[in-house]
């Protein structure tokens, strides 16, 4: 039998080692070193995303607030996150490409949670993203219908259970979207 006499120090992932990895489906983050791997969302999980998108998208066109992708690259440090949905300051219709390392930092990210990534996206993901400087993240839960919303220091989040509020304007009237028209009765299962 044949004993390892050193042993080597654990592999640190960084954002250039994404460039490396293959273009099979899934989705490839690095946090803190280590990668992230999350299978291709469901129909169930997108569907969300997409109404979250819409929705956002539409307030923040008609106020010039902002601009709404998902997914999308969020690249700090050595770490790269890709949130179901973000929320970008500004208006950003590049007539060429623009690395997402470039843009300001989101002012909203999401997150729809699903059995494979819900630990990590209510632990590791919401941490860095509240350390890095988003001013809200929130984690959508499907089974329960329910919003978990966070924001810098806070302990626990705000849970929306009927109605989701989103004012990123003081002056501007808050963006409210039922918890029916995030996750409809009657939704495909995972």
């Amino acid at each position: 039998m044949h004993m390892a006499t050193r042993t080597r120090r654990p592999f640190r992932w960084t954002r250039g080692d994404l460039a490396r990895l293959p273009d099979d489906g899934n989705r490839y983050e690095v946090l803190d070193g280590e990668l992230l791997v999350t299978p291709q969302a469901s129909y169930r999980h997108q569907d969300i995303a997409t109404r979250l998108l819409l929705a956002l998208g539409e307030y923040c066109t008609r106020h010039s607030i902002a601009t709404v992708v998902g997914p999308g690259a969020i690249p700090f440090g050595r770490s790269e996150l890709q949130p179901d949905v973000q929320v970008i300051p500004g208006r950003h219709r590049p007539r060429k490409e623009v690395k997402w390392g470039d843009l300001p930092r989101p002012i909203l990210v999401i997150e729809v949670l699903s059995d494979s990534t819900a630990h990590r996206d209510l632990g590791k993901k919401r941490d860095a993203y509240l350390r890095i400087g988003v001013a809200q993240y929130w984690a959508i839960d499907p089974d329960a219908r329910e919003v978990h919303v966070w924001r810098p220091g806070t302990e626990e989040p705000t849970i929306a259970r009927e109605v989701l509020r989103w004012q990123p304007v003081e002056t501007l009237p808050p963006l409210e979207i039922t918890i029916d028209a995030i996750v409809p009765d009657g939704s495909p299962t995972d």
